[in-house]
């Protein structure tokens, strides 16, 4: 069988989030192997998170002639390494985060009308050129997330700390609810308003260095608002699952 340094790499990962030492063998070996004896394709030796989505687009459509299969394990598999990937191969995305903010706030301030939500499925995010891991952020999809929430934090809206020089308006940042380092695990575009709160930057900080449970709290508060526009957009999550894409538990 095929097996590489990301073999060892994914299965350490799989401790660490605290899996069984079945479900490690399940996903690291026995779903990987049935992959490549059943597609030709073994997971470790791809080296896109694109190339990794048509896989676990590939293997779902394997899975449903597979209903009787109680082993069915698989596009877990393939999902929880492209978790992996996303992870642990590239973090520019947080060295990026302050110069996104940056750009949403430039377009905010030159934005002429009143934007409007998706109500259908969108194209997924680019990778950026040159990245194998990371996603292009639409600066104007932030911008328009914003001026739909009217400039208010959507954990409390009476969060008001400062007025932006550039907008004139109350200080908000745009978060993608569904990390956009995990679009190679959806099907359809996350870069979208339906995916991006509107946070002050006490919230927006704390989703992303505060304590667990307060971290938790935030994320299921966000959840409960966001889920169904999520839905609109072909983009289905449960709550546990958004919590793992944060670590949160």
């Amino acid at each position: 069988m095929i097996y590489n340094d990301n073999n060892d790499k994914f299965q350490h990962w799989l401790r660490e989030k605290g899996l069984s030492p079945s479900s490690v063998s399940k996903y690291a070996s026995q779903s990987h192997n049935r992959i490549l004896k059943d597609l030709g394709v073994s997971f470790y030796e791809l080296n896109s998170v694109e190339q990794l989505n048509q896989l676990l687009l590939d293997v779902r459509k394997l899975e449903k002639l597979m209903e009787k299969d109680p082993r069915r394990m698989y596009s877990s598999a393939v999902s929880n390494y492209i978790k992996f990937q996303s992870e642990t191969a590239d973090f520019s995305n947080t060295l990026e985060d302050n110069k996104y903010e940056f750009r949403v706030e430039e377009t905010l301030a030159s934005l002429a009308n009143m934007p409007e939500y998706n109500s259908s499925p969108r194209p997924r995010a680019k990778l950026i050129e040159g990245s194998a891991t990371r996603y292009a952020r639409d600066a104007k999809v932030g911008a328009d997330a914003i001026a739909l929430s009217n400039y208010e934090c959507q954990i409390d809206s009476f969060h008001k700390f400062f007025i932006s020089r550039r907008t004139q308006k109350n200080y908000v940042e745009a978060h993608h609810i569904i990390p956009i380092a995990y679009q190679g695990i959806f099907k359809y575009g996350i870069d979208e308003v339906e995916n991006i709160a509107c946070l002050c930057p006490v919230c927006h900080s704390c989703i992303h260095y505060g304590v667990n449970y307060e971290r938790v709290h935030l994320i299921d508060q966000l959840y409960k608002k966001f889920q169904k526009k999520l839905y609109t957009i072909g983009i289905e999550i449960q709550q546990k699952e958004l919590l793992e894409l944060y670590q949160a538990k």
